[in-house]
């Protein structure tokens, strides 16, 4: 029953995010998040950052969600995500798990073991997804996020699980690794 699944998003990419990129990340943290997000300020220094790198997916030129990696706030050898976000509209696409595969092949192209997170509790889809790729619980956040409790997860061993990461990747319809 194919007609029965909402079209795919035509023109979606890949990409590298740059400072040129501040409002429309900013935006969609707003639109999402209202008051909860990360400001401003901080979003166009973590973008300014040669230590941070964000991964852009883009529909034509909206961007439809991203992944941000965070080389130095974990320990050495773990690689923080420090957000991953996908509008409403483009959920249930896969477009998470591409973001997700694209920070593990960093991670291992680094040679960093460790990849870790925080999540709200509550949030059923994301625990999901990191379930799937392996995440564990390490820690309860109490009250972390604006009162509602979070997680911290930790995805490891991943120079050892990088071919069956990579299997799974190409399974993956329209994966984009590189670029």
């Amino acid at each position: 029953m194919y007609w029965l699944r909402r079209p795919k998003a035509a023109g979606l990419q890949f990409r590298a995010g740059t400072l040129e990129d501040l409002e429309p990340i900013h935006a969609l943290e707003v639109e999402l998040f209202g008051q909860e997000v990360w400001s401003y300020e901080h979003l166009s220094q973590a973008l300014s950052d040669s230590g941070q790198e964000f991964r852009l997916a883009v529909d034509g030129t909206q961007l439809v969600g991203y992944l941000w990696l965070d080389w130095i706030a974990g320990e050495r050898g773990t690689v923080e995500v420090d957000g991953l976000v996908v509008a409403p509209a483009y959920r249930r696409r896969k477009i998470a798990e591409r973001l997700l595969h694209w920070a593990v092949e960093r991670a291992v192209q680094a040679g960093w073991p460790r990849l870790q997170l925080k999540v709200r509790a509550d949030n059923l889809p994301a625990l999901k997804l990191y379930a799937k790729f392996g995440f564990h619980k390490v820690e309860d956040l109490p009250g972390v996020y604006a009162g509602k409790d979070g997680l911290l997860l930790r995805l490891e061993q991943l120079l050892t699980k990088a071919p069956e990461f990579a299997r799974k990747r190409s399974e993956l319809e329209g994966w984009q690794g590189q670029g």
